[in-house]
């Protein structure tokens, strides 16, 4: 289901699930959004006011400006972004605006930042926006086929750090959302010292949350999509995994509305249209094996950051969407109940799905501008409960 952030596609490309071989295929049931793209830029123009030209000295000498640089905000300048060095190969990151830093970190894995386009332009006038790629995903840089096994959640947060080290700053805020908050809590537990607030936004915890999300997606599907399931467990049966693209294709059609309290807000998402944004399934395969959406496996299969997070300080945020049956609230309350009941805190938005920003925009974008500029709350709440 997780791969890439924002597009429903006919192999399941979800913001975790990821088994297309055709990145560029469209699910059925997914409506066209080409008639929307000037719509979609006017909006974008409507959110952003803010120049992109503001970047840090040390940045400027250590990073390699793209050919066009003459974007200035939210989806105008996505894609004419930069590169900062790492020594896995060159990270491609955009940044916008002005102020203390927030880092985004992508879903996936396997996905791009393009989804956060140009929701998150809201915090531009506060913060300078960083949106960035890890390696293997969007324009940064791949790893040799042969290093596959690398692309985990600590090497990935390690993409934050050398970004960090490129851009000159000291501290940083991060927000990952899905899978990309694994990496930031990753990177928070790490380098604590560097981090001064954490945003985990629909996201999971470690491998047991990630079957957990398996589960709860199947749930969904053999209850409500009973003819398609019984399709499925007819080609498990013949030994084909969730990874073959016949497979995919099924699934795909079981997706319309885990992702939403209200389906139709799919439609409001970003898609550049550029192929170097497409979900990488081999990244995806990696993290989570050849059977992704019934057992976790590859390098995700042990994963748990549990044992380091009793004595965590850095002050976290846990957000979920009340109707999300990706990143539950259920594996919200796991985080929060793992993380320091004085330094954590959780918000559920009654009325949101897996992202509370494009349903709950307004809510959602005024928690983030407290949060940042205020000390920790220890409470669990809810939002806009109707």
């Amino acid at each position: 289901m997780h791969a890439a952030c924002h597009e429903r596609q006919a192999h399941v490309m979800r913001q975790y699930r990821f088994t297309s071989t055709n990145p560029d295929k469209r699910d059925k049931k997914m409506k066209t959004r080409s008639s929307q793209s000037g719509i979609k830029k006017i909006a974008a123009l409507a959110l952003t006011a803010v120049m992109f030209s503001w970047l840090p000295a040390s940045a400027q000498t250590q990073t390699q400006a793209s050919p066009e640089t003459s974007a200035k905000t939210g989806i105008e300048m996505h894609g004419k972004g930069q590169f900062a060095p790492s020594r896995y190969g060159k990270i491609y990151y955009e940044t916008e605006g002005a102020g203390s830093p927030v880092f985004l970190i992508a879903g996936g894995p396997g996905s791009s930042h393009a989804s956060f386009h140009p929701w998150f332009s809201r915090l531009a006038a506060e913060h300078t926006v960083v949106y960035l790629d890890n390696i293997g995903r969007g324009r940064s840089d791949r790893l040799d086929p042969k290093r596959a096994s690398e692309y985990t959640v600590e090497r990935d947060a390690e993409d934050i750090e050398a970004l960090r080290i490129a851009l000159g700053y000291d501290r940083i805020s991060l927000l990952g959302h899905s899978y990309g908050g694994m990496p930031a809590l990753a990177y928070a537990l790490k380098y604590p010292q560097h981090v001064a607030k954490l945003v985990l936004s629909s996201t999971m915890l470690n491998a047991h949350s990630w079957q957990q999300n398996i589960d709860s997606v199947n749930f969904t599907a053999r209850n409500q999509f009973p003819e398609i399931w019984q399709q499925l467990m007819q080609l498990r049966a013949h030994g084909v995994k969730s990874s073959a693209p016949e497979y995919g294709k099924l699934y795909g059609e079981t997706e319309l509305d885990i992702y939403w309290r209200d389906p139709d807000m799919e439609s409001k998402l970003y898609s550049s249209g550029d192929p170097a944004d497409a979900a990488n399934s081999d990244v995806y395969l990696s993290f989570i094996g050849q059977d992704p959406e019934w057992q976790v496996g590859g390098t995700m299969k042990h994963y748990d950051p549990r044992p380091r997070m009793s004595a965590f300080t850095v002050p976290t945020l846990v957000a979920a969407g009340r109707y999300d049956r990706v990143g539950t609230p259920r594996i919200a309350s796991e985080i929060k109940a793992a993380l320091p009941a004085a330094s954590s805190r959780m918000v559920v938005f009654e009325r949101s799905g897996h992202r509370p920003w494009v349903e709950e925009t307004d809510a959602y974008f005024s928690l983030l501008k407290e949060f940042f500029q205020s000390g920790d709350d220890r409470t669990v709440q809810k939002v806009s409960a109707q």
